[in-house]
């Protein structure tokens, strides 16, 4: 009798399972189940897999998929291995333990309800992109320079250490920056997944006291930036350029130079991951015009997006020789764009310098104090 019962709930969790196993549709969606000990409060998350994942990201393939699982209230948070599939299989468990205001005594009989209430699980996918071949070469060069540097250090350890000490400093400093610049540049959100806790899902009887879910599927949503206006004000949507702009005067007013030179790039990752859908590589482009008539420029070599560029600054640099009496007629305009395969131009982000731009105070600043170079961020719109 009790193995009929059990039957019988089974098929009442397949009928449950069915309004839980997803859409049927084409969209990107994740499954995972859950197993709970409510005496010693052990979650156990199941990740089982995804379906209809994306595996082109502009320009870049993707490699494999892992997932992030956190669980709210709580600090701990796990990720699975990675899985080279557009439909990967996990099937790997993570253990949480529940957070409870209050305890209650062993003697009581447990409330489920208020076991699981207020709790909800995270799971965040990943994929994780193929490297370029630079970064391959690169990385074999690094390779040789390390077992070079690693030989003079042993080298200078007979001799005190003095070498190793210096060295290993500045090296782990360095390592932990391109390691950090790299995992955000190969590694794209897909989007989230949320599941509040519901009691009355927790109808499988398992083994050692365990109870647990049927399989869930739920679609993998986009995540927001969270960006809040004041943030939306400390870094553009759209990318910032740093730029240093030297203002330089002649004795006879008759052949002052207004120059402008490119530092570096930088944009959220965001950002990067809407460039990356023009498919094309992108260029920056500064001119300097005179009564709203382009004089000179600078154009930078294609590169792809990233979250950070830098252009060495003997080269990235337009000057205009100009009449004192005409720097009223001198702006500066700046454009970050691309060209697709059907050679179209998308201008991907724009900003302009003059003494009615945003950035007038740096203008005026600089063309009152000749001579000393004014470096400051521009932002895209």
């Amino acid at each position: 009798m009790a193995f009929s019962l059990n039957k019988l709930k089974n098929v009442l969790n397949v009928n449950k399972s069915s309004q839980l196993a997803g859409s049927g549709s084409l969209e990107p969606e994740i499954g995972f189940k859950l197993s709970l000990h409510p005496v010693s409060k052990n979650l156990f998350v199941t990740v089982i897999g995804a379906r209809h994942l994306p595996s082109l990201f502009g320009l870049s393939r993707a490699h494999g998929y892992l997932v992030k699982v956190k669980l709210f209230p709580g600090e701990s948070k796990f990720e699975t291995t990675l899985q080279e599939s557009s439909w990967p299989v996990w099937n790997e468990d993570f253990k949480f333990q529940l957070r409870q205001k209050e305890i209650k005594k062993s003697s009581e009989k447990v409330d489920l309800q208020s076991l699981v209430a207020g709790h909800f699980v995270s799971l965040t996918i990943y994929a994780i992109l193929e490297p370029p071949k630079q970064e391959v070469d690169r990385r074999k060069s690094a390779k040789s320079l390390d077992s070079k540097t690693s030989k003079l250090a042993n080298d200078d350890q007979k001799k005190g250490g003095l070498f190793e000490k210096t060295f290993s400093s500045f090296k782990s400093t360095k390592t932990e920056t391109v390691a950090q610049k790299s995992i955000l540049e190969k590694r794209r959100t897909v989007g989230a997944a949320t599941w509040n806790f519901d009691s009355k899902l927790f109808q499988n009887d398992l083994k050692n006291g365990l109870i647990g879910t049927p399989d869930i599927w739920r679609p993998i949503n986009a995540i927001a930036s969270g960006l809040s206006a004041s943030d939306s004000r400390r870094e553009n949507k759209k990318g910032q350029l740093e730029v240093t702009l030297l203002y330089t005067a002649s004795e006879d007013g008759l052949n002052d130079v207004v120059q402008l030179t490119v530092s570096r790039l930088r944009c959220s990752v965001q950002t990067m991951q809407e460039q990356e859908q023009f498919k094309a590589p992108l260029y920056l482009k500064a001119t300097i015009l005179e009564a709203n008539k382009a004089e000179c420029y600078w154009k930078s070599d294609r590169f792809v997006p990233t979250i950070s560029a830098r252009w060495d600054p003997k080269s990235a640099t337009v000057k205009l020789t100009v009449f004192k009496a005409s720097l009223n007629k001198v702006s500066i305009y700046i454009s970050l764009g691309c060209k697709t395969k059907m050679a179209k131009k998308e201008i991907l982000g724009k900003a302009s310098i003059d003494e009615k731009s945003p950035y007038a105070d740096s203008w005026n600043e600089c063309l009152r104090q000749p001579g000393i170079p004014k470096t400051f961020w521009v932002n895209f719109v």
